[in-house]
This record gives structure tokens, sequence and C-alpha cells, in this order.
């Protein structure tokens, strides 16, 4: 997609970030502590799958503006006390909500804890029943993509740490083939199926699905990275075209910025050198295809040659993650890792070449950030025993290596420092099942 498509969507994109204060309601209140009722500073505060959050200040006051909808999940939450949800139904003539909220503080057990030098997987969820295909996270809890064995019905299910499936949801038949979870950069988690998309929404420990077009959903929302400093990050990426760019749209006035371009030269090269191959009618077939959509020849001829879907063609993996208010480009076809101000203006550059392995086969394409702290790790796999790097995003550095402990961990996700992954032994009856491993990092 040309970058100049990008400003009619995102003026569209921005309806659904930017709101006036007649579209939102005044949310304001104090926080205590449950048993002492000394007023708490520094609690986070954030409306469950949003971008949208604050925290309270010396006084134990916060207070912002949300958007006035029917129902929102109010989180309150900080280390030493025990995560409090507050469900507030919201009536169209409500224009301020005020709350009075008191925390627990958060006891840690300590009694039987185990110490072994040899630690292994924990069973996050399993059944026998069915398995899982895929998982997100939920607050403290899971949603889990399933398959039931036996009728090959595909749900959404919503568990806790005690392997407890609180609800579940058959995913409807007409979505065709179920592909994954998707979790966009507002935070949402959802169901991408052949024909449709699913919004997952939770409400007293109960899911709903909520259908999305999927056209727009495309257009609109997969584009979009994260925000910063009320900007939305965006990419035309394509995974058929050897580059493309980072912008950054600003929806406070409607500015668009290109941050970073990322080109593997000599993949372009070859790439364009398609067209030279061509036999002459399919030259013509070329232009007149690149006239009739407004693309470039030679585009157009790496098409219709296959280029892309051959063995000498490899989609570009260049990822962009903001850590601490910097934005971070991992260009790997220029072995470095950019920085940039969350104004996107150049900061300045280091070397990286952990994606550069003795053996390079292992290099898998593929970083993940941990959810919950700034740190990035990328995946490597050794004949299916995968490991992951630690990567410094400040020096681009490998900081040390830990090897998952199951063979051929699927899915991989991060969070607090713990490494989840859907596994199934090979050549076992058992289904598949979600772990979990301790990040222990090793030089």
């Amino acid at each position: 997609m040309n970058a100049r498509n990008f400003i009619s969507i995102f003026l569209l994109l921005s309806t659904m970030v930017c709101f006036s204060q007649k579209e939102s309601i005044f949310i304001k209140g104090k926080v205590f502590d449950k048993e002492t009722k000394q007023v708490l500073k520094n609690i986070s505060v954030r409306i469950n799958n949003s971008t949208l959050a604050t925290e309270t200040d010396n006084k134990g006051v916060f207070e912002f503006f949300i958007p006035k909808i029917k129902h929102a999940s109010l989180i309150f939450s900080s280390v030493g006390y025990k995560k409090e949800v507050r469900e507030l139904d919201i009536e169209t003539s409500d224009d301020t909500i005020k709350l009075s909220v008191s925390l627990k503080k958060d006891i840690i057990d300590l009694i039987g804890v185990e110490i072994s030098a040899k630690h292994k997987p924990d069973t996050v969820f399993g059944s026998q029943r069915f398995s899982i295909l895929d998982f997100d996270f939920y607050e403290d809890k899971y949603f889990l993509l399933t398959e039931d064995k036996k009728t090959n019905i595909h749900s959404i299910k919503l568990t806790d740490e005690t392997q407890t499936v609180l609800h579940s949801l058959t995913i409807p038949e007409d979505a065709g083939k179920v592909k994954e979870l998707y979790r966009d950069f507002m935070g949402y988690t959802n169901v991408m199926a052949e024909k449709k998309i699913y919004r997952i929404l939770v409400r007293n420990d109960k899911l709903v699905l909520a259908s999305l077009p999927v056209e727009d959903y495309n257009a609109l929302v997969k584009p979009v990275i994260d925000t910063i400093n009320s900007q939305l990050l965006f990419s035309n990426f394509s995974k058929d075209y050897p580059l493309f760019n980072y912008f950054s749209y600003n929806y406070s006035d409607s500015t668009k910025k290109e941050i970073h371009t990322i080109e593997d030269e000599e993949l372009m090269h070859a790439y364009r050198f398609e067209y030279y191959s061509l036999k002459p009618k399919d030259k013509l077939l070329a232009r007149n295809v690149a006239q009739e959509y407004g693309v470039d020849k030679h585009i157009a001829a790496a098409m219709i040659s296959g280029f892309t879907q051959s063995m000498y063609y490899t989609p570009l993996f260049a990822p962009l993650y903001i850590v601490s208010d910097t934005i971070c480009v991992f260009d790997h076809y220029k072995n470095s890792l950019f920085h940039y101000d969350k104004n996107g203006n150049k900061l300045d550059s280091v070397n990286i070449n952990y994606h550069h392995p003795k053996n390079w086969k292992e290099w898998k394409n593929k970083m993940v950030k941990d959810l919950t702290e700034d740190k990035i790790y990328a995946v490597y796999d050794n004949s299916g025993h995968r490991y992951i790097k630690n990567i410094n995003s400040k020096t681009g550095k490998d900081e040390g290596k830990y090897s998952i402990i199951h063979y051929s961990a699927d899915k991989i996700r991060i969070r607090d420092g713990y490494i989840y992954y859907v596994y199934r032994p090979f050549q076992s009856l058992q289904e598949k099942y979600l772990y979990k491993e301790k990040i222990v990092l090793a030089k």
C-alpha cells in the first residue's frame, strides 16, 4: 500500500483513538490501603484492554477521561497489593463517576518453596479433551484457542491459574479456518479466522465475541504497531515487497512523519531484475498491470513471475519496539539498531550481529518482547531445540541465552520474566498443553 493512502486511513482511525469531552466521561477517585486506611500513591489505574491509563498522586487521587461506553473495567494494581477490578456500568446521562477504592496487601507465602538445581516447566493448562492451538494473557487469567479432539470444533476459553475454565464460547463455523489469536495495538485480543475476525471481550468473567469488519480491521488496525506521545506508529509493510517504511501519525494535529526505511538491497536487486527476465508478452502484461493499479512495472513483474513465492525470496523482518519512551528499530539489513525519541527524531544507532549466528540456519527471523518488562529476546531453532537470547535494547548486544526445555515449543510469548509456549510431546497421545518456564540466562 502506498504511504499516502495511510493519511486518509488514519484520519478515520484517529476517531477511534481521540474523543472529545462530549463523547467521554470523567473518572475520578481515591485509593486507600484497606487495613491502615492510608492513601496510596503511584497506584496504576487503567481501562482493561486499552492503552488508557493513569496513576494516583501523592494524595492517592486519580482522574482521567475515558470514552463514554456502556461498560468499562477499571484495574487497580501495584507491587505489594492485590489487583482490584471495578466494573462500571455507564449510563448515557453520566458525565462524571467518583470512586473510592481500597486495596489489600498481597502477602507472599514462602513456606514449602522447593529449591532445585534443575528446574522443569510448569503446566499452566492442560486437558485431554482438547488441544491448545494458541493463547494470550488477560489480567491474571488466560485466553485459550482450543480444538476439541473428537468434534474438531474450535472454541475460546477463559481460564485461571488453577486450570479452571471460567467460560467457553464456540467459534462460529462460518468463520472459516481459524488461524490464531492476535493482540492489536489497543490491547484487545482477537480471533483471526479465514473469513471473520472476532474481538474477545470479557465482562464478569463471561466471554463475548464481537465480529469486526475484516477489510477495515486489516487496513485500519493491523498496520498500527504501538502508540507513543499522542502518535500512532505504523508501517506499510507487505510480505511481497523487499522495502517498507515506518511512520508516525500524530492524531492531535493530523500530521504524518516518516521515521525509518527498511530495505534488503540485494533482494531488491533480484526483485527488480525479474522484469528483464520475462518474455516480451509477459513484460507487456506487467506494464499493463502496473498502469492499471498504479504500481511500478518491476513490482508487477515480480508478482507475475511468482518470485515472491520462490525459495529465493524471504519477507523482510525488522521489528520496531518502544522501550522506555525510546523507539527502537532493529534493522537487520543495515546490521544496526536505530534509536528514535518519542517524536520520531533519530538519536543514534549501534551495530548488531545476533542475527548472524555461527550456524546461520538457527536464526528464525523472530523476536519477542516481554509484555511487562522492557526486555527483548531473539528466537533461534537448532533442529527443533528452541532457545532465546536477551538483546540489550540500548547496546544491541547479546546478554545471555536460555534454552527451552521442551522440544519444538510453539506460540512463544514472554511475560514477567517467564517464557510461555504450547507443546505436545513427540509421539505422545497427550494433547497440546500450555507451559511456562522461568528465564534464567546463561552466557
